[in-house]
């Protein structure tokens, strides 16, 4: 990147975006869409290292060169479908409206909003095959506690990710009518009735304590301080200059922003990570509260953390920087105090 800065990469692709149309908000999307080639094809080694290597390496590829392209293409088409009417959207309010940044946020949020209802029926099954969890033990117990709970399910679903990794998660998405909770099919041969029990409760407890809209509205929020800076910042000469860019193009400030934004967005990241540890806390803890079986939620973080080749002891300037969730050891040390 600073390479690319420092021998004029954005003055060069800016000449490109400018000869290719007389349409600023067409100009902005050929200079987007070029810079978003460039950062895909300079990942796209490290990711086919990570996935045919380091994953193949420890036993957790399962992804075929098959699938992969597949996966490859189905994510380019969605960035092409949801980032062209966004990106034109946001050209054109801070080209066009007072008070751009804040039509730009509302936009923008309800725009996320909708992508997160329809995400569970529409895009997530793209990528992966979701079955309505049968009948049997398991299903009764996991609706007989939800409905225990007063937790109205659109359904649980197994999920088919065996097909590109070994590793076992659970998670809750959508909400709304979309609302419901996907279990990998590697989590359910491997963890027994009363563990997935309490990691489904786990995921209700998040839900039922409110943690997804709380993370939602802090987004929400430094979306919002997010879109004020940006207003503050896209008219400097001195933004452009930096970047060896000439005039004020609003699409390349867009992209220049962020360059100056990210330090405060690394800040804000941690201060939402640490969000996110206190709630697996309250999760974990509500789990164990709610399904009065604390041995069987760390039976299943143990079993969770061994296939997943969890880091038992990262170190804590890590966990602070970067992890979402605590280290497994301090998440079972929090539900064996609730024993005292």
């Amino acid at each position: 990147t600073l390479l690319f800065i420092l021998l004029g990469g954005f003055a060069r692709i800016n000449g490109i975006a400018q000869s290719a149309s007389e349409y600023m908000i067409l100009q902005g999307l050929v200079f987007i869409g070029i810079l978003i080639l460039i950062s895909y094809l300079a990942g796209l080694p490290f990711s086919l290292y990570s996935t045919f290597v380091i994953e193949e390496r420890y036993g957790f590829n399962k992804t075929t060169a098959n699938t992969y392209i597949k996966d490859q293409f189905k994510s380019i088409l969605l960035l092409v479908i949801i980032g062209t009417p966004i990106i034109s959207l946001l050209l054109f309010f801070f080209g066009n409206v007072q008070y751009a940044w804040l039509w730009a946020w509302g936009a923008l949020t309800l725009i996320s909003l909708f992508i997160a209802l329809i995400a569970p029926v529409v895009i997530l099954p793209l990528f992966n095959k979701f079955t309505p969890l049968e009948d049997g033990e398991l299903r009764q117990k996991l609706e007989d506690y939800a409905k225990k709970q007063s937790y109205k399910l659109s359904g649980i679903f197994r999920v088919d990710a065996s097909k590109r990794s070994t590793k076992l998660n659970a998670y809750f998405t959508g909400f709304g009518k979309t609302k419901r909770i996907a279990l990998f099919d590697t989590l359910l041969e491997k963890l027994n009735v009363d563990e997935i029990l309490s990691v489904l409760a786990h995921e209700v407890g998040h839900n039922k304590l409110k943690h997804i809209i709380k993370k939602m509205l802090f987004g929400i929020t430094t979306n919002l301080l997010m879109f004020f800076l940006l207003s503050l910042f896209l008219g400097q000469e001195g933004l452009y200059q930096a970047f060896q860019v000439q005039g004020t193009p609003i699409y390349a400030g867009l992209v220049f922003f962020f360059f100056i934004y990210t330090p405060l967005s690394m800040i804000l990241g941690i201060i939402s990570k640490a969000l996110s540890r206190k709630h697996e806390y309250q999760a974990d803890d509500y789990s164990v509260k709610t399904t009065g079986n604390r041995e069987s939620m760390v039976t299943g973080l143990k079993k969770l953390t061994v296939d997943n080749l969890g880091n038992l002891t990262p170190h804590p300037l890590k966990v602070f920087l970067e992890y979402s969730h605590p280290p497994v050891l301090q998440r079972i040390r929090a539900i064996r105090k609730g024993e005292n």
